[in-house]
């Protein structure tokens, strides 16, 4: 007999920060906060490495990750209190380390010199919930005449987890012009059911907190976080305390 029931646990969206290292930064901003390093799980073999800091909220985490190929990092927050619990948290991170705003992921995509970024971008950023601004972006990669472009389409549909896009990867299964393609595409419509595991944490819808774009404030949060980096009473140490 079971005596105790496991706590619900909530999470908000992926933040992706705007280096693809920002271990400095985190540790930064858990100095100023009063994190605490709890650990972290080794990356390698498709994994992310995560590291995992506890915030002053007990039941509250702030999850770091960083992938390889691409390079991306970002945050996540994680909560055993309640849907609520996870907004304070979370207007702390994007108040002091400035991620992509869902506004800016959406920009990159039409706009960017490196559409292939963006999308890797925007895959691991979007919303929890498919949202049809960014499902527009990606059917429209799916079908741009650069087969890469179209790759990195398929990568970020599977990293959403949306089940809505499984029919635009399965249209390119059947007829996109390179073989290659067509057998990634398929080979992802498998396996997006599973990235949306049964027993995840609950999704939590966190808004912008810079709807309109923060590329100016991201450059004085960073200077600021750099006093704290380099300040007095810095050391290897202080700067790795976010896990390295």
């Amino acid at each position: 007999m079971r005596l105790y029931m496991e706590a619900q646990r909530y999470r908000s969206r992926r933040f992706i920060l705007r280096k693809p290292r920002a271990r400095a930064e985190l540790a930064a901003a858990a100095r100023l906060q009063g994190w605490a390093y709890v650990g972290e799980r080794p990356g390698g073999a498709g994994k992310m490495h995560i590291t995992i800091l506890e915030t002053a909220f007990p039941g509250i985490s702030v999850w770091y990750f960083e992938q390889e190929d691409p390079a991306f990092c970002g945050v996540t927050v994680d909560s055993t209190l309640g849907p609520d619990a996870i907004e304070t948290v979370a207007t702390l991170v994007q108040g002091m380390l400035v991620p992509w705003m869902l506004t800016e992921l959406l920009d990159e995509m039409d706009n960017a010199s490196d559409r292939i970024l963006a999308l890797r971008r925007a895959g691991l950023g979007a919303p929890d919930e498919a949202d049809p601004a960014f499902l527009a972006r990606f059917s429209s990669a799916a079908a741009d005449p650069d087969p890469a472009v179209r790759t990195a389409a398929i990568y970020a549909m599977t990293d959403t987890g949306w089940q809505e896009c499984g029919p635009v990867m399965g249209e390119m299964a059947r007829t996109d012009s390179e073989r290659a393609v067509r057998e990634f595409a398929g080979r992802a419509v498998e396996v997006l059911p599973a990235m949306r595991p049964k027993g995840r944490p609950v999704p939590v819808s966190v808004p912008d907190l810079f709807p309109e774009g923060a590329n100016d404030l991201y450059r004085i949060a960073m200077q600021e976080l750099a006093k704290v980096i380099d300040g007095p009473g810095s050391s290897r140490a202080d700067r790795d305390s976010a896990g390295d």
